[in-house]
Parts: C-alpha cells; sequence; structure tokens
C-alpha cells in the first residue's frame, strides 16, 4: 500500500504518461479492429454478383459502425476522428442506408470544414448516383478535378464514374474511364488487374480491337503468369474473331514451339483446329482435335475437341452414329465442361430424329404396298404422319443445318393434300428456310398461300409482319384474341362470342388452342355448363391431339363423365 501511494506522489506526471498510453492502446486496437473489419466485409461484398452485399458484409460493415461510434464517444480528442466518421460513412453507404450517410457527411463537413470538402462531394456524388441520379453524380466527380488531388484519389474517381457509366450500360464511356484509372495506376500489379478487366469486358461487349490492345497491356504489366498466357490466348481468338487467318495461325505456331506456354498447348491446339474449319480444312481440324483426344485426354480441351468432332460428323457427314459416340464422350472426358448439357440435347435430338425416321420408312413401305390414297386412311394417321415429316424438317433445318433434307420433308408434308395443324407450320417454315437461300419470290408465294389458305392463322400473321407488300382483308386469330381479352373485364357476352368465332375457322393455331381452352375452362368452373366445357374439350383433343391442353381436356373429361353419373337419377 505504501508503495502504490509513494509511486502516484513522487510519480505523478509518470501515472499519466502510463494512464495515456492504456487509453491510447485500447482506442487504437478498436480502430485497428474497425479497420480490418471494413477489410473483411470489402471483401466479401466485392466477391458477391448481386447488388445488395451478403449477410457477412452487412454484419461487419454494423460492427465497423458500432465501434467507430464508440471511439468518436468514448475518446472525442482522437486524431483519428476523420478516418472513423469516414470509416462509419462507407458502411453505411454498403449497407444501402443513403439517409444515414448524408448525415454522416453532413458531421464531416461541420467538424471539418474544408479539410473534408474531397471526401464530401466525392461520397455526395456516390450517393446521388444511388439515388437514381447518375449524370448529378459524374458531373459531381468531375468537378473534383478542379482540387488539387493526388494520383490515388484520381483513380478512385475514374473508376467510379466508369462504375456509373458501366450501370447506365453507357460501355464506350465505361471503358474510357477504366483505361484512365489504368493508366493513373503506378503499381505494375494492380495496373495489369485493371486492363485484364478491360480486356474482358470489352471481348464481352465484342470491341475486339480495345480488348487486344487492353490485353497486351495486360501481358506487359501482370505478374500473374496464367493471366498473361490466358492473354495471349484470348488474343490469338480475337484474330480468328476477326477474320486474320493468317496472323492467327502463324501467332499459335510460334507458340507452339516456345516451352514457355506449354501449359496451355491444348488450348493453342483447340484454337488451330478452330482455324482450320473457319477456312472449311476439315480433314486438318478434324486431325487436330483428335491429337488433342490422344495427347491431352481428361481435359476441357479434349472435352471440347469431342464436341467439335460429333458436331462434325453431324452436320457435314451425317453419321448420326459417329456423332452419338464422340456426344457421349464430353462427360467422360471432363465432368465440368461447358458443353456437357450441349452434348445431351444433341443426343436426345439425334435419337428422336432416328426414331422418327424409323417410322417415316415404315409410313412409305406401307404407301407404296397399299392401294389406298393418303384421304382414305384414317384422320389420325394423317396428323401422324404430318407431325412426323414436321418433326423431321424442323430438326433437319433448325438442329442440324440440313436445309435441303428439311425442304425434302417439308415438300413431302405439303404434298399430302390433308390439312392438318402442321400444313401452315409447313408453308411458314419452307417459306422462311427459302428465304435464307436467297429463293425470295418462291418463299413470298409461299407465304401468299399461307395469308390465303390460312387468314387467321398466326403463322399468316407471321408472314404479314414479315413483308410490308402483303396484305389481307381478314382478321387473324392473334388479333381476334387481343380483342376478345381485351373486352373481356366490360362485356362477357361480346368476348365469347369473339372465342367461338376463332375457334369455328381456325383449327390449326396456337390462338385457336388458347381460345378453345379459354371457352372450355370458363364453362367448366366459372358458368358451370359441362356440356359446353365438354364440347370445347373435345375440340382441343380433336385438333390439337398432344399438345399439353389436350391432356388437361382428356382429365376433365374424365371428371365431367364422372360427376354426371353421380348426379344421374336411379331407375
Amino acid at each position: 500500500m505504501f508503495f502504490k501511494k509513494s509511486f502516484f506522489k513522487i510519480y505523478p506526471f509518470s501515472f499519466l504518461i502510463l494512464l495515456s498510453c492504456a487509453n491510447f492502446s485500447a482506442y487504437f486496437n478498436t480502430f485497428y479492429n474497425a479497420q480490418e473489419l471494413f477489410k473483411d466485409a470489402e471483401e466479401i461484398r466485392q466477391k458477391s454478383e448481386n447488388d445488395k452485399p451478403p449477410k457477412g458484409a452487412l454484419d461487419n460493415y454494423q460492427k465497423v459502425i458500432d465501434k467507430s461510434q464508440l471511439i468518436l464517444e468514448k475518446y472525442p480528442d482522437v486524431k483519428y476522428r476523420k478516418d472513423a466518421l469516414l470509416l462509419i460513412l462507407q458502411s453505411h453507404f454498403f449497407r444501402q442506408e443513403y439517409l444515414e450517410a448524408k448525415d454522416v457527411l453532413t458531421n464531416l463537413v461541420e467538424e471539418f470544414g474544408e479539410e473534408s470538402l474531397l471526401e464530401y462531394n466525392y461520397w455526395s456524388s456516390m450517393i446521388k448516383w444511388k439515388e437514381g441520379k447518375p449524370q448529378p453524380a459524374i458531373n459531381g466527380m468531375l468537378s473534383l478535378f478542379d482540387y488539387n488531388i493526388d494520383t490515388e484519389f484520381e483513380t478512385k474517381i475514374y473508376l467510379s464514374i466508369a462504375e456509373i457509366y458501366y450501370e447506365q450500360k453507357i460501355n464506350d464511356k465505361s471503358m474510357d474511364y477504366l483505361e484512365l484509372a489504368a493508366q493513373t495506376i503506378k503499381d505494375r500489379s494492380e495496373k495489369g488487374q485493371l486492363y485484364f478487366r478491360i480486356a474482358e469486358l470489352s471481348f464481352e461487349q465484342k470491341d475486339y480491337n480495345r480488348s487486344v490492345a487492353a490485353y497486351k497491356q495486360t501481358i506487359k504489366n501482370s505478374q500473374i503468369k496464367k493471366r498473361v498466357q490466358s492473354s495471349h490466348l484470348k488474343i490469338v481468338q480475337i484474330y480468328r474473331l476477326q477474320n486474320k487467318l493468317r496472323l492467327a495461325s502463324s501467332t499459335i505456331k510460334n507458340m507452339l514451339i516456345d516451352e514457355n506456354y506449354q501449359t496451355i498447348y491444348p488450348a493453342l491446339e483447340l484454337e488451330l483446329a478452330k482455324l482450320y474449319s473457319t477456312q472449311r480444312m476439315y480433314n486438318e481440324a478434324i486431325s487436330r482435335l483428335e491429337s488433342i483426344l490422344n495427347d491431352h485426354p481428361r481435359t476441357p480441351e479434349s472435352a471440347e475437341a469431342s464436341y467439335l468432332i460429333a458436331e462434325y460428323k453431324l452436320k457435314i457427314e451425317r453419321d448420326f452414329e459417329s456423332a452419338l459416340k464422340y456426344f457421349s464422350k464430353v462427360k467422360s472426358e471432363n465432368r465440368s465442361s461447358l458443353f456437357i448439357k450441349s452434348s445431351d440435347v444433341k443426343m436426345r435430338e439425334i435419337n428422336a430424329y432416328t426414331k422418327l425416321r424409323k417410322d417415316y420408312k415404315s409410313w412409305k413401305i406401307a404407301s407404296v404396298y397399299s392401294d389406298s390414297t393418303i384421304a382414305d386412311t384414317k384422320p389420325k394417321d394423317n396428323i401422324k404422319i404430318s407431325q412426323i415429316l414436321y418433326e423431321l424438317a424442323e430438326l433437319d433445318a433448325l438442329h442440324f443445318s440440313h436445309v435441303d433434307s428439311a425442304i425434302v420433308y417439308l415438300d413431302e408434308l405439303l404434298n399430302l393434300n390433308f390439312k392438318s395443324k402442321f400444313l401452315p407450320k409447313a408453308l411458314y417454315t419452307k417459306a422462311i428456310l427459302l428465304e435464307r437461300i436467297l429463293k425470295k419470290e418462291e418463299s413470298r408465294s409461299l407465304k401468299k398461300r399461307l395469308i390465303s389458305e390460312f387468314p387467321q392463322s398466326d403463322y399468316a400473321f407471321a408472314a404479314l409482319n414479315s413483308d410490308s407488300t402483303l396484305s389481307s382483308d381478314k382478321k387473324n386469330s392473334q388479333t381476334l384474341l387481343l380483342n376478345a381479352e381485351k373486352i373481356w373485364p366490360s362485356d362477357k357476352i361480346l368476348s365469347l362470342s369473339l372465342y367461338k368465332e376463332i375457334i369455328k375457322s381456325d383449327t390449326t393455331s396456337l390462338s385457336g388452342l388458347r381460345a378453345a381452352f379459354f371457352l372450355a375452362h370458363n364453362y367448366d368452373y366459372n358458368f358451370v355448363s359441362p356440356d359446353s366445357a365438354q364440347k370445347f374439350y373435345e375440340w382441343i383433343i380433336k385438333y390439337h391431339d398432344g399438345s399439353e391442353q389436350a391432356l388437361v381436356s382428356q382429365k376433365r373429361l374424365v371428371a365431367i363423365s364422372m360427376s354426371t353419373k353421380n348426379i344421374s337419377p336411379k331407375n
């Protein structure tokens, strides 16, 4: 006890120093913790692709606010008050609490005056942007260049303006300011990182010249070997996309004999194969792709190579069996390949096509040995072969790039002399295919026939919209359907008559199907008229068998039949 009293009495100043150090240590630890929490929150936020920060970031920002507020209240005279206020300000901003951020800005300028004008104007502009005032925000940012600012702050302004323009989808301006930021940054690593971002964004936007320039700057400045190699590869890809085939080819071949690029040899080989394919040098392309499968198995590149060989077998050679084999190999080559889903779809399409071809051949054989004409066959059989022919044509034209084969099937369908729902589809599809191969007069002739024979169909409507020189004096089903839907709330009787008018004259289009289902549903559930509902459900099954609406109609017909039996009087 004596020792302590004596110590305080003899060394009062020393005690104050120790007390001050203790206070400073507590304050500094709290401030340091707030800074670290803010860094952690920023890392989490920047990795997120959502507009609203993840919960982990939001929680950390709140802790930053709490700790910084504690510093301001408990240690009012510390020299880092401004830094603490800025931490609070930024945390509120990134928590999307803009009113609170504005209050902190007011406190900042009241306490620090001119010393805080730069931060005040910058964050005021950032808040304006988030409040939906992008141009005033940009103007505010640009006005900061009137001040004497350091390079780091200049870069920060450029990046913020770039982000505002990017959000507004003004991509050219956004890239301009990103480049200004990249030019301003002194640190080579950060410069390389920013140029890589510019290159990637420009590539996505198909601004290939800017992308190449940015990739070259990435190569010059980046210290990440993988990123440098990736940039070299992207430049080659862009040369191919720009049709600079010789330049692309010579660049790839030089890289293939350089051991520095050994880790991307498979990707380079793949690019070379694509170059050969672009030039219709298919033998060379397939040879390269096969070598990738043999020399670099179980890689993303070998998976893509397998997919490309399958595409060649399907579209160029029409070898469906080989195409299936190579499509099936994609997944086993690389389970994370981006081509797995596409391969699965292609395999389903080939299997469907093979089954349709089998059914088609059976029908052809039967028709040769039969004395009956198509008109004598059952309606369901007519519908079935119409569907087979149309689906074969659709797969050939839209999925396998075999336009000639598709037209052959469509011609067979058109010559059946049977009016199914597939006839207007076939007319329209053939017209579009003829247009694609520049047979415009033949295409126009088919459109005229479509408008004449099926004036109310959706396909006639599409044909009229595609050619302003064509016209029709009849209202199409789509227009009638829109009118019926529009007046339904105010005049149900007139609306119902329009729906009935559609299905009376249009048994083929989707608009007719929708009109019939609307009538069936309302008579079934709203008007409780089972006989009328049954009539429209049967119409759907008759003319649109196989549709989703037909499946529902069949279930409802069973339910209506059961209900009718239950309420019938007993004999």
